[in-house]
């Protein structure tokens, strides 16, 4: 099976690209750098580089394959110009779309967020069939870009015959990850730059598991549904506890308002506006535990065969990576 793995420099896609590879799959890595990734090196993987808002670009590297895994939608780090986010977005998956009409790719996988499903309420738990139910009042530009790219695939899946499965990882954790440090939790917590953190229930799952996942959405998801892939139920204080606990560090003691931690975040945010860099603290981080939930993973695990591993390996796979990579 040939398949493409677009994002495969990001925690998710290169670790589905790795758990292809161990699979025996014939992968191929989409990249827009002109070297490989250190995430990349030494894997037996061909690397092809595409535009992603360039159609032809997209066509020639779909021909001849027959999975595609669309780890890198359009992702809104910035609190500011919402309607320009949307129109990124939304021009991009459209151009994706576009170019899979014009291939022979008999399944494609998209990763969408945890953020398109519906609030449950206090002390419930959320699945995929509670609809997103913050349009006009969205807290992030990331919010609304990740629902109306949902409704876009859905709507191609019915009316246009796309073959695309939808998943909706829950927080990730674990090695592999290549972005910026300054947007990485786990060596700014380790490295002592964490001074305060606020509380939420959230849910967290080895990344490594939500690799599989995409893997068996390709096998067996529905077209057109969505699978939460998930892991534990939780909370923030249990959670910077227990990687601390695995680090071998002290936590933080002080437990900030979501209030005052989004205040903080604001004028990070402005000043990386002007500064035109990325925010040292960004809105984004705090607005995912302001609306995180507790959420079900059991459609994937009885339509997939979706499993769910411990979480203490995964912290210590995660910070060995950090530790390697000089992150921490």
């Amino acid at each position: 099976m040939k398949t493409l793995v677009i994002g495969a420099t990001g925690i998710i896609g290169n670790n589905i690209v790795r758990k292809l590879i161990q699979q025996g799959h014939d992968v191929v890595a989409m990249s827009r750098g002109q070297t490989p990734a250190d995430n990349l090196k030494d894997l037996d993987v061909e690397i092809v580089r595409a535009d992603l808002y360039d159609e032809q670009s997209l066509i020639k590297v779909f021909k001849g394959m027959d999975w595609v895994f669309n780890a890198a939608p359009y992702y809104p780090q910035s609190m500011f110009h919402k309607q320009q986010h949307v129109t990124t977005a939304l021009n991009g998956l459209r151009i994706f779309m576009e170019a899979l009409k014009k291939t022979s790719v008999q399944r494609v996988v998209y990763t969408s967020s945890l953020s398109t499903i519906g609030m449950a309420g206090k002390g419930k738990v959320a699945n995929e069939t509670f609809p997103y139910a913050l349009c006009g009042k969205d807290p992030h530009p990331y919010f609304f870009v990740k629902y109306l790219c949902e409704e876009e695939l859905v709507k191609a899946v019915h009316e246009e015959g796309l073959s695309v499965v939808l998943v909706n990882p829950s927080g990730c954790f674990g090695p592999y990850e290549h972005k910026p440090r300054s947007l990485c939790f786990i060596p700014q917590l380790m490295s002592g730059e964490v001074p305060a953190f606020v509380r939420g229930d959230i849910n967290i799952v080895d990344v490594a598991d939500v690799a599989k996942g995409h893997i068996l959405a390709a096998e067996k998801g529905r077209e057109g549904e969505r699978y939460i892939l998930g892991g534990h139920n939780t909370n923030t204080i249990d959670m910077l506890y227990d990687i601390c606990a695995v680090g071998g560090i002290k936590p933080p003691k002080i437990i900030a308002p979501i209030k005052m931690a989004l205040a903080a975040c604001f004028i990070s945010e402005v000043w990386a506006l002007m500064t035109k860099k990325l925010p040292a603290r960004p809105a984004l981080g705090i607005r995912f535990i302001e609306y995180a939930q507790h959420v079900s993973s059991e459609k994937a695990i009885k339509e997939l065969g979706y499993t769910i591993s411990p979480m203490e390996p995964c912290f210590e796979k995660a910070i060995d990576w950090y530790r390697k990579i000089g992150y921490c």
